[in-house]
C-alpha cells in the first residue's frame, strides 16, 4: 500500500498544485478598499428579501401584477354578466324548467320542483351580483359552481358526452360545454377569492381576514 502511494505521489502533487492555483484567485475579491470572500461578494451583490432569502423580483413584477389583477377583474365581471340571464330565464319559465329539468332528471330531490328552480335562479342572479363586486366571494362562487355542476349533470343525462373530447357534435359545441366552463371559472374564484379589486379586499382588508375575525369573535363569546 505504501509503495503504491509513493508511486502515485509524483503525479498527484502537480495536479493538486494546479487546482490550488486555479481556485486561489476566486477565494478573495476586492470590493472597494476591503478584501472579502467570493461568497461574501455574491451576497453583497444579491438583493435579499425581508426573510433574508435572495429576491427574484424584477422591474416587470409590478406591471405583471397589475395586469394579473385587471385580468382577474375582467374574468369575474364577464362571468357574472353572462351568468345573470340564466337566472332570469328560470324565473320567466318556472313551470317549464321545474317539469322538464328538475322533476324529470332530479326527481329524487325533496320538496316541490319549483323550489329548486327558484333557488337555482336566485343563486345565479344574487350570486352574480355579489361576486361581481366581490363580497364573500368564495362561498358565493362555490354556491354558483354547485348550480352549474348540476347543469353539467343535466346535459350529460340529457344528451350524453357527445363524443367528447374529440367528437364534433352537430351543434358545433357540446351541450354541457358552457356549463362546464362556468364550473371551471367559478372553481377558481371559490379557491382564490375575488382578487385585488373587490370589496372583500378594499373594504374588509381581505376575505380570509374577515372570516378569521368573525371566528375569533364567536369563539370569544363562547369562552
Amino acid at each position: 500500500m505504501r509503495a503504491t502511494i509513493l508511486t502515485l505521489l509524483p503525479f498527484v502533487l502537480p495536479i493538486s498544485q494546479k487546482c490550488l492555483a486555479f481556485t486561489a484567485p476566486v477565494s478573495h475579491l476586492r470590493v472597494g478598499h476591503s478584501s472579502v470572500s467570493a461568497l461574501e461578494a455574491f451576497r453583497l451583490e444579491t438583493t435579499t428579501s425581508d426573510e433574508g432569502l435572495p429576491s427574484t423580483n424584477t422591474f416587470l413584477d409590478p406591471i405583471a401584477d397589475g395586469v394579473t389583477d385587471l385580468s382577474i377583474l375582467g374574468l369575474r365581471l364577464g362571468t357574472c354578466v353572462l351568468m345573470v340571464h340564466h337566472g332570469i330565464d328560470k324565473l320567466d319559465h318556472v313551470e317549464g324548467f321545474s317539469a322538464n329539468v328538475v322533476a324529470k332528471f332530479f326527481g329524487f330531490l325533496p320538496g316541490d320542483p319549483s323550489f329548486w328552480t327558484i333557488s337555482a335562479a336566485a343563486t345565479q342572479i344574487a350570486g352574480a351580483g355579489l361576486l361581481a363586486v366581490g363580497i364573500l366571494a368564495r362561498p358565493v362562487a362555490l354556491s354558483m359552481m354547485a348550480t352549474m355542476v348540476t347543469a353539467v349533470v343535466f346535459h350529460l343525462l340529457n344528451t350524453g358526452i357527445e363524443g367528447f373530447p374529440l367528437g364534433v357534435p352537430a351543434a358545433h359545441s357540446y351541450n354541457f360545454e358552457l356549463a362546464a366552463m362556468y364550473v371551471a371559472v367559478l372553481a377558481y374564484f371559490s379557491a382564490a377569492g375575488a382578487g385585488a379589486y373587490s370589496i372583500d379586499e378594499k373594504v374588509f382588508g381581505g376575505e380570509l381576514k374577515l372570516y378569521e375575525s368573525l371566528f375569533e369573535k364567536v369563539t370569544a363569546k363562547r369562552e
